[in-house]
């Protein structure tokens, strides 16, 4: 069913929750949409990943760039969409086209009660969908992971001039007992004073 096809029910049937029937809302989607209880830790973990890759981007820097907003649409429409038979859209335009589902639900007073019918889930996903950012964070983020990706840089950098100041030294063909070490000793002493 598209989220549409969910929506334009809803209004058609005029459902609300009212003095008698407190929970209408909550029983017109446990009715009319197919809610699984529970999905593998496995799954959660790809959905979680899934939406980590789709709201983070790393930089040429080593650091990763957060977009919060986007991870929370993102997030909540992909437990909607897994554990429900909720079709969002896709394709081309589906990035604003699921902006705009996301906000039909909200103004149709949907969003919320949709999630609090998946429940616990709901909250189980975010947690660790929150551990994993942490994880990002704390391995690319903190001054820790930025001086060890810069040193790995610089450390590379620094083998590869060796290696070529060491082809470079092998091209010259020096006789060392002809050299006039007198005529270089202030140098060596330049380089060997403390």
């Amino acid at each position: 069913m598209t989220i549409q096809e969910f929506i334009n029910g809803f209004i058609e049937k005029k459902i609300m929750n009212t003095a008698i029937n407190q929970n209408a809302v909550s029983e017109y989607i446990k009715k009319e949409l197919e809610v699984k209880s529970y999905i593998p830790f496995v799954e959660k973990r790809e959905l979680c990943e899934k939406v980590l890759n789709a709201s983070n981007t790393k930089g040429k820097d080593g650091l990763v760039k957060v977009d919060s907003v986007g991870r929370y649409i993102i997030f909540t429409l992909s437990v909607i969409s897994k554990y429900t038979n909720i079709e969002f859209s896709s394709g081309k335009d589906a990035e604003f086209d699921s902006l705009d589902e996301y906000d039909m639900l909200c103004e149709n007073h949907l969003l919320n009660p949709i999630l609090e019918v998946i429940g616990e889930e709901y909250a189980t996903c975010n947690n660790m969908l929150n551990m994993m950012m942490a994880d990002i964070e704390t391995n690319n983020n903190t001054v820790e992971a930025v001086l060890e990706h810069n040193l790995s840089k610089i450390t590379n950098s620094i083998d590869n001039l060796i290696d070529a100041f060491a082809e470079k030294v092998e091209e010259l063909d020096l006789d060392l007992n002809q050299i006039d070490i007198d005529k270089y000793k202030g140098l060596i002493e330049m380089f060997t004073r403390k």
